[in-house]
């Protein structure tokens, strides 16, 4: 539990208060889109609780009353009846709050108006023709319009056969569903903090809001085809596009290994991602939006690729290495090289911070004279990083540590590389060494005749298990004399 959380928690060690305010404000549209999306809902739940109340009260009170009048008992198929045309009445007073729902009711009612109460009558004396089948269409929009227009998911969407552009500066603040939501959570903060590594941080959020804003622009286009026609009338929302062109921008660079490999792999699997969510899971307009999807991205990949460095940073980053290189001794390069490693690691750069790491902590154990402390203070730090190092150099600082004398140290990385490690012969080595430093060490002595009994379990007749047996009677003795050592005697005088 302890690993699991510390795990979750480890990107918010290198977090800046811009991604804290970041954060903040993803937290206030997700509300805002959960209230906005589930209030119709909860309405609905409401007037039907509220329809069962008001007609328990009517036929307690009324209704129940009438039918004994005229000598009829009012039984549970009579209350089942009219339960159900007292809601007709009440949901022609208070209709549905569910907005899909009540389009398509006022299509009908529309239709009534239109065909048998006048409707097309008035419309030819206001306008001075007769309407044909386009005009009944353009005044039903209308009338539905002026409906939803009351709702902010419908009035801050873009339908593009409505053409209300304006709603290109609010549909990005909407979201289609949950999945959407979370993937712009998860992708844009992933985004932002490797992005602001080459830019300036406000690059990222002017590139995302004016991607966000002209994407309805590029949706108006694919709509008008004749395949993505179909959906000219529903509504586009969200940021998918947005998060696809940041995306790009991680993945290209001019400079060579500008970018670690597993951030480029992370933000190619996301794109797929996306592309996914918005095909399966997302409704109609939204599959134009998968289509359009790698097209960003590729927009995405060519600014990052002319998009220059931050050059203050660098420039300043630069100057400051080169003073260091200059009047930095040896033995101060190593602990900034293992200090850089064990930053790059907290940064999630593996390939870097094992690389500096690697040679950081090599130098370290070959220093003449050995410094105890900071190796087992830097065996620690490392042991405790997440930097994706391999079990063979884990087990090869162990045997120089061990071969140093700093049991400490070659106890924790042995035991590091044996985690990791599938070689037999090596693991059984491992164990050996393990075993031999605390037995001589008189630490957890227990544990080590666990590390001895695997050797001797893995062949009980060659040399390394010999020694092992004897070094397995050792800690017996150390044990028993630990059992029966006795205990100091207080007196207590008066």
């Amino acid at each position: 539990m302890k690993k699991i959380l510390s795990i979750l928690l480890k990107p918010f060690r290198f977090f800046k208060f811009h991604h804290y305010v970041t954060l903040l404000a993803i937290a206030a549209l997700g509300v805002f889109n959960v209230q906005t999306s589930f209030d119709p809902i909860i309405q609905k739940f409401r007037q039907e609780k509220e329809i069962h109340q008001s007609f328990d009260k009517w036929w307690d009170e009324e209704r129940a009353q009438e039918f004994r009048n005229v000598g009829l008992t009012p039984n549970d198929t009579i209350k089942a009846q009219e339960f159900e045309l007292y809601k007709e009445r009440y949901k022609v007073e208070k209709p549905t709050p569910i907005i899909e729902d009540r389009i398509e009711e006022m299509k009908g009612e529309f239709l009534d108006w239109w065909e048998n109460q006048g409707g097309k009558e008035q419309y030819a004396k206001e306008h001075g023709n007769y309407p044909t089948d386009k005009q009944y269409e353009a005044e039903l929009k209308k009338w539905i319009y002026n409906y939803t227009d009351k709702f902010l998911r419908y009035r801050w969407a873009y339908q593009p056969s409505r053409g209300n552009t304006e709603s290109w500066l609010t549909c990005s603040l909407l979201f289609p569903s949950a999945w959407s939501f979370i993937f712009f959570v998860v992708f844009f903060m992933f985004a932002l903090i490797q992005l602001e590594k080459r830019w300036h941080a406000i690059f990222v959020y002017i590139y995302g809001v004016v991607i966000a804003i002209i994407s309805g622009f590029f949706v108006d286009l694919l709509v008008d085809t004749s395949f993505f026609g179909q959906f000219a009338s529903q509504r586009y929302m969200g940021v998918s596009l947005m998060i696809c062109f940041l995306l790009g921008a991680n993945v290209f660079d001019k400079e060579k290994d500008a970018i670690p490999s597993y951030v480029s792999k992370i933000s190619q699997l996301a794109l797929a991602g996306s592309m996914a969510i918005d095909w399966f899971l997302n409704p109609g307009i939204f599959n134009a939006v998968a289509v359009e999807s790698p097209f960003f991205f590729a927009l995405g990949g060519l600014a990052g690729y002319f998009m220059p460095h931050r050059a203050e940073g660098n420039a300043k980053q630069v100057v400051t290495e080169q003073k260091n290189e200059e009047v930095a001794t040896p033995a101060e390069r190593t602990r900034n090289m293992i200090n850089k490693g064990l930053e790059a690691a907290n940064n999630g750069e593996n390939e870097n911070a094992a690389r500096l790491l690697q040679y950081g902590l090599t130098a370290l154990l070959q220093e003449e004279p050995v410094k105890f402390m900071e190796v087992k203070d830097a065996v620690n730090k490392i042991a405790m990083s997440y930097a994706e190092i391999p079990s063979t150099q884990w087990i090869e600082w162990g045997a120089t540590a061990k071969q140093k004398k700093i049991p400490e140290a070659a106890i924790t990385l042995l035991e590091k590389g044996l985690a990791k490690e599938t070689d037999a012969a090596i693991i059984r080595r491992a164990h050996f060494d393990i075993g031999e430093l605390r037995i001589q060490t008189k630490s957890d002595v227990n544990a080590a005749m666990e590390h001895l009994s695997k050797v001797i379990k893995e062949n009980d007749s060659d040399t390394l298990a010999e020694q092992a047996k004897k070094l397995m009677e050792t800690g017996k003795d150390i044990l028993v004399q630990m059992a029966y050592a006795a205990p100091k005697q207080f007196k207590v005088s008066n």
